[in-house]
């Protein structure tokens, strides 16, 4: 039978049984509860309508934070590699290049808690799980500082400050601080070889950020710039990397989401410095935020419609130049959040207005795993899974590089969704999200829909955990309430 039929047949029944006296097994003569039948909503796709290409999804650092052991192979294992590839299926990861790479030696006045003899061993572990599963990983390197001997004292009050001043003594990569002028080409060099550090290893650098969050003083490894001074360093740092690594993709400002984003701020703050300055934007191949307010909080789900709306229209669209999320946090690890943090449907609907409104085309969470514990910072703790980690599932493991977003319309304001094509793996790929307190059944109409779909869910339910439920028909789909859905029809993984 017809599955939208049969949906009709079950409402009629639910209807009319009170009426026509049918036992229901109740011999006391008590009204037993009906249950609802859910809302029938359409969902439309239209495949002949494109948008961005997805580069991957990822996170930062190893198994635990860098600074909890000196051992190399504290940081990794095969077992929690094939977890992170094969599984959770990420294919970008994120670093930072210390200050004193590519040798742990004395070119940084301060102790590092990372450096190369540290990493090494983890990075290429990491890039042959990779190659074994056929993931093209991708890898990005962001710098929190220079060395300390590259840095000057400075003074400025807002990233648009005409009066800031640079100049005396600084020399740590702690404290803030900044770039002197006059080491850019020593500073353009350190990144040339930082780059071919990767590269002996066996590993083509994908992107570099010149300054993770250039407005803000840290105690630890920071460094501050106007935005005045970053397009002067973007100008003249990154002509000199080009010559010698010509296809790593420079991205930044790795400035908040609020402050790119938000109606009042998006004038003021480095996109648009970027943006006004031809020379420096040519020096850029990808605008990339942080989803925070402040470095720690992460933004109100309530603004990620608005702020990722006028990143595009403002920034990508018109320049051409695509959007990347290259770190955020802030979300406990249960399904939904406790009324002061963010909970992991918030993550989701986070992912989706990232891709849905902003058209990003890569999105990277703050630190992948902690063994202290599934804190807001982390998606796990070592083998531990939590909702954070299937969420993320529902994006990083069926969405692959390469995927082709499409457009998708819901006659539902509340039901969430996206909707991906390869051409490579012949997939088809919808995301949706029910975060109201109804079941909704959703239809999918258009062109060119598959018939068939195989069916994973999570939920708060502790067995719903991005769990295959089989395979079903693109209509009568039922997407319960509180729950994130993937349908896929198709390949999703690399062969």
């Amino acid at each position: 039978m017809d599955r939208k039929l049969l949906t009709m047949l079950c409402y009629l029944l639910v209807m009319v049984y009170p009426f026509i006296g049918c036992s229901t097994g109740d011999t006391n003569g008590e009204e037993s509860d009906q249950q609802e039948v859910p809302e029938e909503i359409s969902v439309t796709i239209d495949r002949s309508v494109k948008y961005q290409e997805i580069e991957g999804f990822g996170f930062f650092g190893a198994k635990d934070v860098w600074w909890n052991s000196s051992d190399p192979n504290y940081f990794f294992d095969d077992k929690w590699l094939t977890q992170i590839i094969d599984d959770l299926g990420i294919t970008v990861w994120r670093n930072e290049l210390y200050p004193n790479n590519p040798v742990e030696s004395d070119i940084s006045t301060d102790p590092q808690d990372g450096y190369w003899g540290k990493q090494e061993a983890m990075v290429k572990a990491l890039k042959a799980k990779a190659d074994e599963y056929k993931v093209p990983l991708k890898y990005l390197l962001s710098i929190w500082s220079p060395p300390g001997e590259f840095k000057i004292a400075c003074s400025m009050t807002w990233a648009g400050d005409e009066n800031a001043q640079r100049g005396g003594e600084h020399g740590s990569t702690k404290n803030g601080g900044t770039l002197d002028p006059e080491k850019y080409d020593e500073f353009a060099d350190w990144l040339k070889a930082g780059l071919d550090m990767y590269r002996t290893a066996g590993i083509n650098v994908y992107g570099l950020s010149l300054q993770n969050e250039p407005l803000f003083v840290e105690p630890y490894n920071s460094c501050v710039y106007t935005t005045y001074w970053y397009c002067d360093l973007l100008k003249n740092v990154v002509p000199q990397v080009k010559e010698s690594f010509p296809d790593v993709k420079i991205y930044g400002s790795e400035n908040m989401l609020d402050m790119e984003g938000a109606e009042e701020n998006y004038r003021w703050f480095y996109h648009m410095a970027i943006k006004n300055d031809p020379q420096a934007l040519n020096c850029l191949d990808a605008f990339a935020v942080h989803g925070y307010t402040d470095g720690v909080q992460a933004t109100a789900i309530a603004k990620h419609r608005d702020y990722w709306t006028r990143t595009r229209e403002q920034f990508s669209a018109p320049t051409g130049k695509p959007y990347w999320m290259t770190e955020t946090s802030g979300y406990i690890d249960s399904w939904n959040g406790d009324g002061n943090k963010p909970g992991a449907i918030d993550l989701a609907i986070a992912i989706h207005a990232a891709l849905y409104y902003g058209r990003a085309s890569t999105w990277v969470w703050w630190q992948g795993s902690e063994l202290s514990g599934i804190g807001e910072f982390c998606l796990m703790s070592g083998y531990q899974k939590g909702k954070k980690y299937y969420a993320s599932k529902h994006f990083y493991r069926f969405v692959r590089p390469g995927s082709r977003m499409v457009e998708l319309n819901s006659s539902d304001e509340e039901i969430l969704g996206v909707a991906f094509e390869n051409a490579d793996l012949n997939n088809f790929v919808v995301i949706l999200i029910n975060p109201s307190q109804s079941d909704k059944t959703v239809n999918l109409e258009g062109n060119n829909i598959p018939d068939t779909f195989e069916y994973y869910i999570t939920s708060n339910k502790s067995d719903e955990n991005c769990s295959s439920k089989g395979n079903m028909g693109k209509e009568s789909i039922l997407l319960p309430a509180n729950s994130v859905v993937t349908l896929v029809n198709g390949r999703y993984k690399e062969e």
